[in-house]
């Protein structure tokens, strides 16, 4: 019996050790875990009192496929350690682990601007009323929709020091398609985002949600 206690806890250890060396099948420095560590390493240092440092090293870029990938573990852990802003531009917006994570984010006092397409948006409030009530007079969250039908296609968003950007929509079906994301801490891509967000978030147009 007690042999046999001994080669579950073998077996499980080494399950464990192989699952965090072969995450994803990816190069350990575009694994979120990997970015993770980054992020937490520079949080550290700017609550010490130094400059803050970016999520990745300075013009990094990280890769990701799906099907491959679960974009939801890409962007959820990051939006978890999340600080100061995010500003999110999302076409399609049905993922729920995302907006939990967003929600969170706002709830420990980060201040989250998501900006829509105003026909994708109508839609999804008639088929996902969840989400909407999911937001519904947080403080901390602001969403405004785009006053023209002509689309706002991007699957991106912001927060210090990095930028998740391509052509992956924040959908559960996402996962199952043929898209990419890319992470970035180039500081003039993140700079070109927020300009870009601010000119559609400030059109006087838009439809003002909360």
């Amino acid at each position: 019996m007690r042999l046999l206690r001994y080669l579950l806890l073998a077996l499980l250890v080494t399950g464990v050790a192989w699952g965090f060396r072969h995450q994803d099948q990816l190069p350990a420095t575009v694994r979120p875990i990997a970015i993770l560590a980054q992020f937490s390493t520079a949080r550290q240092s700017s609550a010490a009192g130094s400059a803050p440092a970016p999520a990745l090293s300075p013009g990094h870029h990280a890769l990701y496929y799906t099907p491959d990938v679960n974009p939801e573990r890409v962007d959820v852990p990051l939006l978890t350690k999340a600080r100061g802003h995010i500003d999110a531009a999302f076409y399609s917006f049905t993922d729920k682990p995302t907006a939990e994570a967003l929600l969170a984010a706002a709830n420990r006092g980060v201040k989250v601007r998501i900006y829509r397409d105003q026909e994708q948006f109508e839609d999804e409030k008639r088929r996902n009323p969840y989400m909407n009530r999911m937001f519904a007079g947080n403080r901390n969250i602001q969403i405004r929709v785009k006053g023209s039908h002509a689309l706002m296609h991007l699957k991106a968003w912001s927060t210090e020091g990095l930028l998740s950007d391509g052509s992956s929509n924040l959908s559960a079906a996402a996962k199952h398609q043929d898209n990419s994301i890319i992470l970035s801490s180039d500081a003039e891509e993140i700079q070109a985002f927020e300009k870009k967000f601010s000119e559609m978030w400030n059109r006087p147009d838009n439809i003002i949600i909360q």
